[in-house]
Parts: C-alpha cells; structure tokens; sequence
C-alpha cells in the first residue's frame, strides 16, 4: 500500500508519523538493558499511554476534530482495500453478462485446497464455456493461485471481506451465477494482476 493511500485510509496522518523509525542493529546492550526490569516497566508505560490514549479518544471523541486513532467504526463505515488484498474469489462477467471463463479447469488443477469444481460445455457457436462452476469456500486458503495461473482473466480475488462465513457448509458453496461480477467493478484487481504478473519475477 502506498502511503498516500494509507493516509486516505487511516484519516490523513502526517508523513512523518508513517516513517519507519530506526532501529539499533547493535547487540551489545547497555547495562541498563541488561537489568531487564527497567525495559519491562518501560515497555508497561509505552503500552499504557497508548491503551488509555485511545480509551479516552474513544469515550471522549474530540469535537469538531479528525480523531487521531486509526480505527474505523464498522459497519458504518467501510474499509477500502489496497488493490493487493485478496477477498472472495469471483467470476469476471462480460458486459453482455456471459462469463469470461472458458471451462479449461486449470484453476480446479492448481487448487491446493480443492476448493473449486467445474463441469464444462459448448455453447451452439463451438465457444466453451462452465455450465457449472462451485467455489467451496469453506476450504478455499485464498492463496491467489487460480487468479494467477487463469489465461483468460475469468477469475479474481476480488476486495470482498463481507459474508464470508456462515454457520453451516452448504451456505458457503457459491455457483456460478453468484460468483459473477461485472468486469468495471473489477477493474482495479484486474489491472493491479497485469501488472504483478507482467514482471519476470521468477
């Protein structure tokens, strides 16, 4: 994530507040490290000026401020996530609304977990496409593989972090048609895998 994002998400930050501090590389201690006690109770006191620092600013919002505690209060407002973030798997749509799959099973075959199951067929112009295609995701690990290895762009980690679990296993066995997805809506993880994937990385 990049930080002008990352200050959108967490309310503006300063910069200078998103620098990585520095660190000592140096293993020797000082004796007073090596004491360990005085560590300890200053690790105690960091820990509790920021846990009674943000109860305060919870309990008591400022007014008429941008609250400086990078939390955001689901479910009134939403998270928006990096075009990195791997949510629910989805189906690409075409925009006449047919799916862009094309039934070659690569993505069943590269599954680690099994997770998907597609039965292929021909459409009456010869064009193949899945007359079933269920995604298990009770088992799915969202390791982005099916993403990867699809030549055709028909499946995505989409940015969908709602819903996905259930009391019972049958609700998470998602079909076909509730797996699909507008293309335009899927725009951003489309060209952010064009991107990753373009790059000789192996």
């Amino acid at each position: 994530m990049e930080i002008k994002d990352f200050q959108a998400w967490v309310g503006n930050l300063p910069a200078d507040k998103l620098k990585p501090k520095k660190v000592r590389k140096s293993i020797d201690l000082s004796l007073w490290e090596r004491l360990y006690i005085f560590e300890v109770l200053r690790g105690l006191a960091i820990t509790s000026r920021h846990f009674f620092g943000n109860l305060v600013g919870f309990v008591v919002p400022p007014n008429g401020k941008k609250r400086k505690i990078p939390t955001i209060y689901y479910p009134e407002e939403k998270a928006v996530m990096p075009p990195a973030y791997r949510g629910r798997p989805v189906l690409v749509a075409n925009p006449d609304g047919t799916e862009r799959c094309v039934a070659c099973g690569l993505c069943e075959k590269i599954c680690p977990a099994f997770a998907i199951s597609i039965i292929g067929d021909e459409r009456a112009n010869g064009d193949r496409y899945p007359s079933s295609y269920t995604l298990d995701l009770s088992r799915c690990i969202y390791c982005g593989y099916c993403e990867e290895v699809c030549p055709k762009e028909a499946i995505v980690m989409s940015d969908e972090y709602e819903g996905l679990c259930a009391s019972r296993r049958r609700d998470m066995l998602y079909t076909k048609e509730q797996l699909l997805r507008p293309a335009a809506q899927l725009q951003k993880r489309i060209d952010y895998v064009r991107r990753i994937y373009a790059k000789c990385n192996y």
